[in-house]
């Protein structure tokens, strides 16, 4: 008992074999001495992450190399472990969720820009300048002008997230009068800090969520900035007056090669360390490069040049 206890195994299990209740198991191994009970726990937690390690292990020095490829292939973590599940049917998907989550492949995620169209984020823009200037919807502008297209993805997106009919409505009269007050006012903007601000009020008022929990609209400044390839350039394709703020393409401290010089080096030593190349990590290795008179960007500049962090990390494993 002294044994099978001190190795991890329960009271209650033990009581069993022997045909005794797990109390008088307890009394007998106090008696004689025996690990107590917070002793016995540690040991059952170490049993137990030493045989989910083994197994992790086990499950990616088989399969690392399929889950690898398919996440360069821009798979996502979840559809990976589907494909594998229906092609080797003997596989824990469990296992198989706890092993690459936990390993150094990167995974691409569920991106809003493969959700929506190139005109439905900018509409998700023109919504937000007009909830900013305070505009009352302008139904009959929007008849007008707005493309049936936009007006027919839009009223799907909003009713996945079950937007009434009468909000839905007030959305595209508030994108119509944002449109005509720019054709009258071409000087009025919205930044980006603006932006964020806003749609973080206005989703969470609307419940701008689907039911299967996707990307809410209007999307994050990040789609915007992938979309466009920059907050301004979005601005400018929609006739929309550009902020002055921030600083112009023109003026990067660092060259296209040299923040893919900087994301490539940092994969590799990632890689090679078995380590998740996050952007804490990132811009650590940044400074000690600094140090040693190699000048590197910062992890929120290779963001913002990549749009996201995940995006400018498959880019540097390619």
């Amino acid at each position: 008992m002294v044994e099978r206890y001190s190795n991890g195994e329960t009271l209650d299990a033990i009581g069993q074999s022997f045909g005794i209740t797990r109390e008088r198991v307890r009394q007998i191994i106090v008696k004689v001495g025996g690990a107590n009970a917070e002793e016995s726990r540690r040991m059952r937690i170490a049993a137990k992450e030493a045989t989910l390690k083994a197994a992790r292990e086990s499950f990616l020095a088989q399969y690392f190399d399929l889950a690898r490829q398919m996440a360069r292939r821009g798979v996502t973590r979840p559809d990976a472990i589907l494909k594998l599940q229906a092609l080797y049917p003997e596989i824990d998907v469990d296992l198989a969720e706890d092993a690459l989550k936990s390993c150094t492949i990167v995974f691409d995620k569920y991106q809003a820009e493969d959700i929506f169209s190139k005109e439905v984020i900018a509409a998700g823009i023109w919504y937000l300048l007009g909830s900013e200037l305070g505009l009352p919807p302008n139904f009959a502008y929007a008849a007008v002008h707005l493309d049936l297209e936009v007006v027919t993805e839009l009223r799907a997106v909003l009713s996945s997230a079950e937007v009434s009919a009468r909000d839905t409505a007030t959305i595209l009269g508030i994108i119509g009068a944002a449109q005509e007050h720019v054709v009258q006012n071409p000087g009025v903007s919205i930044t980006r800090k603006r932006y964020d601000a806003l749609r973080e009020e206005l989703v969470g008022a609307f419940g701008l969520v689907s039911r299967q929990g996707a990307t809410p609209w209007p999307p994050t400044h990040q789609t915007v900035i992938k979309r466009f390839h920059g907050w301004n350039d979005a601005l400018e394709a929609m006739g929309i007056g550009t902020s002055s703020l921030g600083r112009s393409k023109g003026l990067l401290k660092f060259t296209e090669t040299q923040y893919a010089d900087a994301v490539s080096d940092f994969c590799v030593e990632m890689n090679s360390k078995g380590l998740k190349p996050t952007v804490e990590r990132y811009d650590a290795w940044a400074k000690l490069e600094i140090a040693a008179g190699r000048n590197r960007p910062s992890g929120a500049s290779v963001r913002n040049i990549y749009g996201t962090w995940l995006e400018a990390i498959r880019s540097g494993q390619k």
